[in-house]
């Protein structure tokens, strides 16, 4: 048993220094990185500040491993809702800063839908449809657009295979909206509230009920992890 233990500790341990010896390798990413950065800030700065955050972004990404995958997926199969709790709390945020970003836009321009930022869309069939095969594909791919990006750049050979499919899916999207667009979305309803209720309201409405979920969320991680 002491020999089986020595050997499953020797494997870790191998396991751990080929993990570390990847350092190198993202010290000379970073390194490339910052010297692409410098390049762009020459002639288009805003490449720069681009790709400076796109990096930032996929570091919390992959030290948070925040997924919307994992999100709705853990609840079920391990009652951990930590991922859930954490795009709730983003939602949150979200809700403050669009609001600000909308009312100051509405307040000088009026509403068009077009050119409100936020992209401000219809609700119908369609978005029922999209959701649901989204889900299904999200499910079998084993991850989310970011998810994905993040565990392809952390070496998973098979979600390359997943973003070819992500390739595909969009242009085959592209190539058939116009038929999405005359039979489902060009018909259908259009609802932002703002054109209903005052903005404070609204944002405020909607905290609530994000609260309330995270609450939910919350008490059931604890009466399934107990």
């Amino acid at each position: 048993m002491s020999k089986e233990m020595d050997e499953l500790i020797k494997q870790r341990q191998g396991q751990v220094k080929k993990e570390n010896s990847q350092i190198p390798y993202g010290v000379a990413l970073l390194l490339i990185t910052l010297i692409m950065c410098a390049i762009l800030w020459k002639s288009k700065y805003n490449y720069a500040v681009c790709l400076g955050v796109g990096v930032i972004i996929g570091i919390i990404l992959r030290y948070s491993r925040f997924c919307f995958t994992a999100a709705f997926r853990d609840p079920f199969i391990s009652g951990n809702t930590r991922g859930l709790r954490g795009m709730i709390l983003a939602m949150i945020v979200s809700t403050v800063g669009f609001a600000v970003i909308q009312s100051g836009y509405i307040h000088n321009k009026g509403i068009d839908y077009n050119l409100i930022p936020g992209a401000v869309s219809s609700v119908g069939i369609h978005v029922m449809i999209g959701a649901f095969i989204f889900g299904i594909g999200m499910v079998l791919a084993g991850g989310c657009a970011s998810g994905v990006l993040m565990r392809i750049g952390e070496g998973h050979a098979l979600h390359w295979v997943v973003l070819i499919g992500f390739i595909i899916g969009t242009i085959l999207g592209a190539k058939d909206y116009s038929f999405w667009y005359e039979h489902f979305i060009k018909d259908a309803k259009t609802i932002y509230f703002l054109e209903h209720f005052d903005l404070k309201i609204v944002v405020l409405g909607q905290i609530v009920v994000l609260i309330i979920l995270y609450k939910l969320a919350l008490r059931y991680e604890n009466r399934h992890l107990k």
